[in-house]
């Protein structure tokens, strides 16, 4: 469809105003409202974390879900001994699905990246005591296949999301990631391609806010910060236009991202997000059942516990309490 000079010189003059108003934010802090649950949900936020550890029990020929491992470790309750539990498990899988050239693509690769890297292990060295596998070295190598793709069809090998949950578990490896691949997801989102905007997808619009959250503030980073800050805004403003008097952002179950995706970007202060009110909204889901599956719980609890996948990289397992029981431990 052809735009008109008038029509252009609109869409650049709303994008530098964009800008300015992204750098103008970014210097005076964070948003007052502390967005977590209060003391008194506690128990329901519980609830899930208990959930998550016995999926555990669910016959040993499952493999964990490494979403669950990540959720557990950004929560601010710990069950220690069900952690370790859940890490070692996660250790068997990893290596087993590398060893044997399991279907291990990009997005499952990089979830277990950050899985081990929530727990404090270094996810370039995971061993089961018998074979040791480099899961960094894994998802750059899953990443160039994702890179071939776009060179050859203009699509990813998998989808935005996993392309975008890559970038991510890189970034947070402290990893440099292709600046072909970030511009190409950027050109993506500013040119309103599908998942953004067309056929919009809120779970992959917040991963890429993610994304390129972190690597806006890393110094491996080689793309300019204000090429990055650009889709960052046009990615928020599109899932708060999303969002619901209730708090719902899209569906309950796009939620849990989508509010970490914000919380991620609280110096934006956007005024009409209210975190209180999402969070409150998904609290009032957990005594229906709404969150029946592992991954619908592991997104929403980092958002309820006031955390995002960002986190992962200022972990510090050592001073974690052992204060979540079990039911039957009392």
């Amino acid at each position: 469809m052809h735009i008109g000079y008038r029509t252009r010189s609109f869409y650049l003059t709303m994008s530098i105003c964009r800008i300015i108003v992204f750098q103008f934010l970014i210097t005076i802090g964070h948003s007052t409202e502390k967005c977590h649950v209060s003391e008194n949900r506690r128990p329901l936020v519980n609830s899930l974390l208990r959930t998550l550890l016995r999926s555990l029990n669910v016959g040993d020929s499952t493999d964990p879900d490494p979403t669950a491992l990540l959720a557990l470790r950004l929560a601010n309750l710990h069950n220690l001994t069900g952690e370790k539990q859940f890490q070692q498990r996660l250790i068997e899988a990893a290596v087993r699905k590398v060893k044997e050239g399991d279907d291990f693509s990009s997005g499952p690769t990089a979830l277990y990246t950050l899985a081990f890297r929530s727990a404090c292990l270094d996810p370039a060295k995971i061993s089961d005591g018998h074979s040791q596998i480099d899961l960094v070295e894994h998802l750059n190598s899953k990443l160039k296949q994702e890179i071939q793709s776009l060179e050859l069809n203009r699509q990813p090998l998998t989808d935005y999301y996993q392309l975008a949950l890559a970038i991510l578990a890189l970034c947070i490896e402290k990893q440099p990631v292709s600046t072909y691949v970030v511009e190409e997801l950027i050109v993506r989102i500013m040119d309103y391609g599908a998942p953004f905007i067309t056929f919009f997808s809120i779970d992959t619009a917040s991963m890429s806010v993610l994304a390129l959250s972190c690597l806006h503030g890393s110094p491996f980073n080689k793309i300019k910060r204000l090429k990055i800050e650009r889709p960052i805004v046009r990615l928020l403003q599109a899932l708060l236009a999303e969002q619901q008097k209730d708090g719902i952002i899209g569906t309950i179950y796009s939620t849990g991202l989508a509010v970490q995706a914000l919380i991620a970007n609280q110096q934006l202060d956007f005024k009409i997000f209210h975190c209180s009110t999402s969070l409150e909204r998904l609290i009032s889901e957990i005594p229906k059942g709404t969150f029946d599956t592992l991954e619908k719980i592991s997104h929403v609890v980092p958002a309820l516990e006031g955390h995002t996948y960002l986190d992962v990289q200022s972990l510090h397992c050592t001073s974690d309490q052992d204060n979540l029981p079990q039911e039957n431990e009392g």
